[in-house]
């Protein structure tokens, strides 16, 4: 999930005369001294994101001429951000023009718009980008700071990270649910295993999400390429669960799914999970198969 935030701030900024890359630079020491400060990470210079902030700044000062931007701004950013190559989960811009000096701008924030400045020093904020420009003959700044998709990704799927352990959980779920419906409970089996784990990897490799592969393969395939000989096969997958007790959750209120779990007809069961990068994003892949031998 994407959280798009757009703040317009009047601030003040007073570096005329230094070349655009020097500013930036200082500009950048001067806010990683306030995060310091507050015990957050310093902030990255990315190049893509000042890319995009040094774009708006132009569009600001030759363009739009005015600190009043149009409506669909923020769209348009977002799909600036994207094409030059950035990943965010969060992204907030704030626009300066001024002809004050540095410290003015740090107090404005502090004492006049504390809630630009708290997202400015949050410690999941990680990238910077800076846009240097002139309107109405004042230094212009564009700021674009951002929270990078695979930072937040990697801190919400921590716990996804030991496979052994998330196969036990979700067998101990299963079995719990299987427990509380009176139906006897299900083994672990390798194979099951591996014709999960290798849907769960496709699905992640080739951006998709479905029981059968675009060369059509299904469960009933893929069990037997895993050398599982079934008399009864059924499979559950889910998409973006970041904790066993989350998936679970959306499994057991599909009533399809649901059924998968507590049937009798299955004595076994193999979880696979993969997750990462996947179409331009980050997902994560679950699938649950179930099957009883012949």
């Amino acid at each position: 999930m994407r959280l798009l935030l757009l703040f317009l701030v009047l601030a003040a900024v007073a570096l005329a005369g230094t070349p655009s890359g020097d500013v930036r630079q200082e500009l950048l020491r001067l806010v990683n001294q306030e995060r310091q400060a507050a015990g957050s990470p310093p902030l990255r210079l990315s190049p893509a994101l000042s890319q995009v902030a040094q774009w708006h700044a132009g569009e600001i000062a030759h363009r739009i001429g005015s600190l009043r931007l149009p409506a669909n701004t923020t769209d348009a950013l977002d799909e600036r951000i994207r094409r030059a190559g950035y990943v965010a989960h969060q992204w907030t811009e704030s626009l300066q023009a001024s002809s004050q000096d540095v410290a003015t701008v740090l107090r404005h924030w502090r004492q006049r718009d504390a809630e630009t400045f708290r997202k400015l020093l949050d410690p999941q904020v990680r990238d910077l980008g800076l846009g240097v420009d002139r309107l109405d003959g004042m230094p212009l700044y564009v700021f674009l700071y951002a929270v990078p998709e695979a930072e937040h990704f990697a801190r919400q799927t921590q716990g996804l990270r030991d496979l052994g352990q998330v196969r036990a959980a979700v067998l101990a779920a299963v079995n719990a649910e299987r427990q509380r419906a009176g139906v006897p409970p299900l083994s672990a089996n390798s194979k099951l295993d591996q014709a999960a784990q290798r849907h769960a990897e496709d699905m992640l490799a080739r951006h998709y999400f479905a029981h059968e592969s675009p060369e059509g393969h299904t469960i009933r395939e893929r069990a037997k390429d895993a050398g599982y000989d079934w008399r009864a096969i059924g499979e559950n997958i889910a998409e973006g669960q970041t904790s066993v007790a989350e998936v679970m959750s959306t499994w057991m209120h599909s009533p399809g799914h649901r059924r998968n779990i507590l049937s009798r007809d299955f004595k076994e069961l193999g979880t696979g999970l993969a997750l990462g990068p996947s179409g331009g994003g980050y997902q994560v892949e679950w699938v649950q198969d179930f099957g009883t031998r012949k």
